[in-house]
């Protein structure tokens, strides 16, 4: 059962693999640094940072959900593995909405600015 559920999830991974890489986008332009006010150059670094922030935690989140996925389905009935399992995917979860809030409120502190 494990070397099967392995090899499954390899190969859900191996085929996953060529999308999460072609997320990259080809067009993308930097924003120009903003100059004259202060806030709007500390709003602007304030959102250059978040944004390098949220692309990580993106990528730690999705990490955690493919260990998450993998104590799950080796739990093997265990109900403290899967307690555990779908504690990491809540927190994953959470962790993401925080992200993309902070996103958000830097944009309308901007926006408020303007």
């Amino acid at each position: 059962m494990f070397r099967k559920a392995l090899t499954i999830g390899s190969s859900v991974t191996a085929m996953a693999l060529p999308w999460f890489a072609s997320a990259q986008l080809p067009n993308y332009v930097q924003p120009a640094p903003v100059q004259g006010d202060p806030v709007q150059r500390i709003l602007g670094i304030l959102q250059t940072v978040i944004n390098w922030m949220l692309t990580g935690l993106i990528a730690l989140a999705v990490i955690f959900v493919i260990i998450a996925a993998y104590n799950y389905l080796t739990a093997a009935g265990d109900e403290e593995k899967v307690k555990t399992a779908k504690n990491m995917i809540i927190y994953a979860v959470v962790a993401v909405a925080v992200g993309l809030a902070s996103q958000i409120l830097v944009s309308l502190a901007t926006a408020l600015v303007k």
